[in-house]
């Protein structure tokens, strides 16, 4: 899994530069071009570290991670030793997780401790959650005291909790605090946070988030002596530290925040989650569920990092699963032997009736799954979607059953051997429709993934139904209207 943030830039408020100077930069950082891997490689290799230093200096440090992945280990020391601490430590967020493993036991220890102490907390806390335990015991020991304390409080958090995902580093305004007091701590503070370069939270005395404050607001204050509290406006959107990853996606999705607290259940400030770790888990999330409902295990690797033994094996088990499924297929076939050997020419239409049913049940699966990740449907509204796809699945269905009893026509099919495929596709692509929808209703129900109703296992279950169907209304017509179809 990568570890690749897009975080925000740093940006001083109170820089000494003049305009001409922050001017001049500014053309700088616009006329500057990116680097070829190959062009990266080529000037750390004939040593040109003046030119790399600065380069490494103006790019965004995503930007110089593309380039630092193709390196081998020697290179990327030396590269490091051209490099500010700090700088190091956000050139390596951006790694992939097997570069950063691999970097963690080739690099000098003194290099891999300012690296990991110069870390953003949550970033290093996910970097060590993937770690095997063996790594990850040796890894902590190269903390500092303070940084280890804050690393084993996050780890202590469950998996996939907002716990494991806030940073625990910020600073927050006293209430009572005055507003020029505020100013005058935010210049002289010497670790200012990224994440709060736009909004500032507001304690009293004992550390409880009263609420929140801009600082655009506090900067263009007119009114030095007020206080904070006189300034501030509520905080009403928080989270708690237990809560699941899930749900911080689905709050930063309502409410539209950058930046959200994490508290106790005493109301006391622990830390901040911020939009760009959100991302990551919102992204993480909808790769599983696209995984899932193409019907295999998910990986936890990208494609071309996952093992072959692995993209095998985690593929193998759903194939034989749905090969299974499909049996029940031929064994409806085989039901339907004496009806298939006198009504020889349905079995032409079979193939285009038992798709049709998997692809309305697909169409209707995937409504449903999306619906329910981003809470625009609730586990309660299943009769509302069931009613609803009795409806549509009818319509589609007399729609292809009008186009499936053309076709049949024109093939020089009798009328009743149309009307036979007409009907069956009416109630074939409903039943989809109603399987489709109500499958994912029944995963959560018993507090599964939707997505594991995958768009294959629909298919399957629609197959078998088709044939049955289709085979029963033919012979109901056959010994209805005649033997002479």
């Amino acid at each position: 899994m990568a570890l690749g943030r897009h975080k925000l830039n740093r940006f001083n408020f109170w820089s000494k530069q003049t305009p001409m100077l922050m001017s001049f930069n500014s053309a700088e950082s616009k006329g500057h071009e990116l680097l070829t891997r190959e062009q990266f490689q080529h000037e750390l290799r004939s040593r040109q570290f003046r030119h790399l230093r600065h380069y490494c200096r103006m790019t965004e440090p995503a930007d110089v991670a593309e380039r630092v992945d193709g390196l081998s280990s020697p290179e990327v020391i030396v590269l490091f030793r051209l490099l500010p601490k700090r700088r190091r430590a956000e050139i390596f967020a951006y790694l992939s997780f097997d570069v950063q493993e691999r970097l963690l036991e080739d690099l000098p220890d003194n290099v891999v401790t300012n690296l990991l102490n110069e870390m953003e907390a949550d970033d290093r806390t996910r970097l060590l959650e993937d770690l095997p335990e063996e790594i990850r015991g040796r890894i902590l020991l190269k903390l500092s005291p303070e940084e280890r304390k804050t690393a084993w409080q996050l780890l202590s958090y469950p998996e996939d909790s907002v716990g494991r995902l806030m940073n625990p580093e910020f600073m927050a305004l006293r209430a009572d605090m005055k507003i020029g007091q505020a100013i005058d701590f935010l210049r002289w503070n010497t670790v200012y946070p990224e994440e709060l370069a736009s909004e500032l939270f507001v304690t009293d005395s004992q550390g409880r988030l009263k609420g929140q404050v801009s600082l655009s607001a506090l900067i263009l204050s007119d009114a030095p002596g007020s206080t904070i509290e006189s300034l501030m406006g509520p905080s009403n959107v928080t989270l708690k530290p237990d809560d699941i990853e899930e749900a911080a996606v689905d709050i930063f999705r309502k409410y539209d925040q950058s930046v959200i607290p994490v508290v106790d259940s005493g109301g006391v400030l622990l830390g901040i989650v911020t939009a760009d770790d959100v991302f990551d888990v919102a992204e993480e999330d909808a790769t599983e569920d696209i995984q899932q409902f193409g019907g295999q295990a998910t990986f936890e690797d990208s494609y071309f990092d996952t093992p072959m033994a692995t993209l095998v094996r985690k593929r193998a088990g759903w194939l034989a699963l749905l090969f299974f499924g499909e049996i029940f297929t031929t064994s409806a076939l085989k039901h339907y032997d004496e009806a298939i050997v006198s009504m020889r020419y349905l079995v032409y239409f079979v193939p285009l009736i038992i798709s049709s049913g998997g692809n309305s049940g697909s169409q209707a699966a995937s409504l449903v799954i999306r619906g329910l990740a981003v809470n625009e449907m609730k586990p309660r509204d299943f009769g509302r979607v069931f009613r609803r796809e009795v409806v549509a699945g009818s319509f589609l269905g007399l729609i292809l059953g009008v186009i499936g009893y053309m076709r049949a026509v024109a093939w020089g099919q009798s009328n009743l051997v149309a009307t036979s495929v007409g009907l069956t596709l009416v109630a074939v692509v409903a039943f989809g429709s109603i399987l489709g929808s109500m499958m994912p209703f029944a995963m959560k129900a018993c507090s599964l993934d939707p997505a594991v109703s995958s768009s294959p296992f629909i298919a399957s279950l629609s197959d078998v139904a088709g044939i049955i169907i289709f085979f029963s209304i033919a012979s109901w017509i056959m010994h209805t209207f005649g033997a002479g179809i």
